[in-house]
């Protein structure tokens, strides 16, 4: 009995260290994506790994408007998941190696997220 209450307190634990240590730590007060990037150009292959930690961000980040609608924080990233690799195909096929201005990078966020978190009223 002792090693199962130990079992769920670690687990809890760990959930809360995720959740409000390490998954916040990088966006912090970030409203859009293009806070975080000091200069131009950006390199797509870094900006598309930008992207994904950032809609990770957006479901930790608007958990009660998630479950509002019924929507776990965990279906929202794992709906990212299973779509990351078909919006990245997607999105960024045509895209320059390097996005020159902060209207470029506001255009392929934009169109990446609402790519991998169809969710009209997640804000980001």
């Amino acid at each position: 009995m002792k090693s199962f209450f130990g079992l769920v307190f670690i687990i809890i634990a760990g959930f809360l260290v995720n959740k409000y240590v390490l998954s916040s730590k990088a966006y912090d007060g970030v409203t859009k994506v293009t806070d975080i990037i000091s200069s131009y150009p950006i390199n797509v292959y870094d900006f598309k790994k930008t992207m994904a930690d950032y809609a990770y961000h957006l479901c930790y980040k608007n958990e009660s408007v998630l479950s509002n609608h019924n929507i776990s924080i965990s279906e929202c990233v794992d709906n990212h998941d299973q779509r990351k690799q078909d919006c990245d195909k997607k999105v960024f096929r045509l895209a320059p190696l390097n996005l020159e201005t902060k209207e470029d990078a506001l255009d392929y966020s934009r169109q990446y997220t609402q790519c991998t978190l169809p969710y009209k009223y997640i804000l980001g």
